[in-house]
């Protein structure tokens, strides 16, 4: 009976070894993953497998974006995956097969989610100062994007204060973000209160919708507040000397300001002082030697009582294209401004609101094409001096060539086609007016009696100049033009023709140094017609001057003087 028990458990083992052996078809044996499902973002990284194995093994990943390290092994082994990020916005899936020798393989499915599409400011809040040297007033907005996009400012009222240039992001890896920088360029803050400006980063293509709005929020400090009294005005001369980058030091605030160079303050004792409130008060000030490309800095309206403002000698002149700002034509007591090579090309609208107070008006050596619309004798009644001298962008000395020249050389027309000089030589005040070194050509305007309201000397001018010394003026009714100019420049220009009567024998002709700051023209100069520059009349001596006009020999000729021993 024993026996037939023993018999009966042996058949039940061996049916249960056979079922085992069935089971183990589909499942290797001695082999084992700790994970077969994997999922990661979209950035990629690493993860790691523990693979358990009594035979060798192969690894084999289905994309080459997956990287499985060791690919074989025998016994326990940690397996390196490396999953590279993706360059899609969906999900995506792959597969890395283990296969244990003679074996079926074993399979470990790996899930790659995508980027979504995104802008990101790594600093969504920024603080500028109000004001800084005209170099430093930018800041940089560091940016993480998978899509192009535009940027859209809202100043919530306030006029436009920040500008950048497109930026074309560079998205050759799809999906990746890049980090890239964006220049965000800003004027300064004039205003005593702080301004805010909203900088919307916005995806260029109508289907790339954000997770999340991309917003930089942009606050700028308060100007200091420039008050209406002694204070406020050397506070306004520190900041105007700052913002025009001086390249020499400003001034020592620790010093009164009675001490400062170049600074001069109204007296008591002044006759032509404008009011008592003005006692102790900037009257002028001079700056030199600086590096900008912008316009006078906005605090030049607090310097309420300037009289004189010069300005002079910013670098690299010649490549600026420089507005003046309307901020000057505040300054109702300027009568002398000077802006010497500054880089000019124009005037305010409102600078005629100056023409009741300005006598002499300097803009040397800028970049001047040709006479501002608004300097008229009806506009600026007081001004005596009148300077555009050397308004000469380029240096070249053939005009046929002036087209070859970026942005022009400068003050350069022909009076066949342009009566700006037509319109200075009628500003009968006028008593200084210097044109040398500049591109005029064509010929000296010349006036007939009678029209556009010239008048010839007459008596009563004989009587009025102190006796019949100007008796051939009127006699041979010569043109009075510019009859109170003290001196008249106009060499190094490529005039041509004849120089008209109204010069050769205007009664201060010999006071201009004719010889030197007339007939001089630009040597070896050509027109833009191809003629030499000179004039056909140029006088050889002045005794032809001084026999129409007898009385002035005594004044003008150079006498001998004889030693007794001689």
């Amino acid at each position: 009976m024993k026996y037939l028990l023993k018999i009966a458990l042996g058949i039940v083992a061996c049916a249960f070894v056979m079922v085992a052996c069935n089971d183990d078809d589909e499942v290797a044996v001695g082999f084992r993953l700790d994970k077969t499902e994997i999922t990661v973002g979209a950035e990629g990284g690493t993860e790691y497998i523990m693979v358990h194995s009594q035979d060798e093994w192969v690894a084999i990943a289905s994309e080459p974006w997956l990287m499985v390290s060791p690919a074989n092994g025998i016994g326990t082994t940690q397996c390196r995956i490396a999953i590279d990020s993706t360059l899609v916005n969906d999900v995506r899936t792959a597969t890395i097969s283990f296969t244990p020798e003679g074996q079926a393989p074993q399979e470990v499915a790996i899930h790659q989610t995508g980027f979504d599409k995104m802008i990101v400011v790594e600093t969504p809040e920024v603080e500028i100062e109000s004001s800084a040297k005209m170099g430093k007033r930018y800041f940089e907005a560091t940016v993480t994007t998978n899509v192009q996009f535009n940027v859209n400012i809202d100043y919530s009222g306030d006029d436009a204060w920040i500008s950048t240039e497109t930026t074309e992001v560079n998205l050759d890896r799809g999906a990746r973000p890049r980090t890239v920088k964006i220049r965000f360029d800003w004027r300064m803050n004039v205003n005593p209160e702080q301004r805010i400006a909203k900088i919307h980063f916005v995806p260029s293509q109508s289907g790339d919708v954000l997770k999340e709005p991309a917003i930089l929020t942009l606050t700028q400090k308060a100007a200091p507040r420039i008050e209406d009294n002694r204070s406020g005005d050397s506070l306004a001369l520190i900041m105007i000397g700052e913002q025009l980058n001086l390249l020499g030091s400003i001034w020592d605030t620790s010093e009164n300001m009675r001490n400062w160079s170049n600074v001069t303050l109204w007296e008591a004792k002044d006759e032509d002082l404008p009011s008592p409130e003005a006692v102790g008060r900037v009257r002028s000030v001079a700056y030199a030697m600086m590096k900008t490309n912008e316009s006078i800095p906005q605090e030049v309206r607090y310097l309420k009582y300037l009289e004189s403002l010069d300005v002079s000698s910013n670098t690299n002149t010649m490549l600026l294209s420089i507005d003046l700002g309307n901020e000057i034509c505040e300054l109702d007591y300027l009568k002398h401004l000077r802006m010497f090579s500054y880089g000019l090309v124009s005037l305010p609208d409102d600078f005629d609101k100056l023409g009741n107070s300005l006598e002499t008006l300097d803009l040397s050596a800028n970049n001047f094409a040709t006479l501002p619309e608004m300097l008229t004798p009806e506009n600026f009644p007081k001004l005596k001096k009148l300077n555009l001298t050397s308004n000469r962008r380029w240096t070249t000395t053939d005009l046929r060539k002036a087209g070859d020249y970026e942005n022009g050389l400068g003050f350069h027309f022909h009076t066949a086609a342009n009566n700006s000089l037509e319109r200075l030589f009628l500003w009968e005040n006028l008593e200084e007016l210097r044109l040398s070194n500049n591109y005029i050509e064509g010929q000296i305007p010349d006036f007939e009696v009678g029209k556009n309201g010239v008048e010839a000397y007459n008596q009563a001018d004989v009587a009025a100049f102190g006796g019949d010394t100007i008796q051939y003026l009127a006699d041979h009714r010569i043109p009075k033009i510019l009859p109170n100019m003290k001196m008249l420049t106009l060499n190094l220009n490529y005039f041509t023709g004849n120089i008209p009567d109204w010069i050769l024998y205007h009664p201060h002709f010999l006071d201009w140094i004719p010889e030197l700051l007339l007939f001089n023209q630009q040597e070896g100069g050509v027109n833009s017609e191809g003629t030499l520059a000179g004039f056909d009349n140029e006088p050889v001596t002045f005794d032809y001057y001084y026999d129409a006009l007898p009385g002035t020999r005594d004044k003008y000729e150079l006498k001998e003087e004889f030693t007794d021993e001689e």
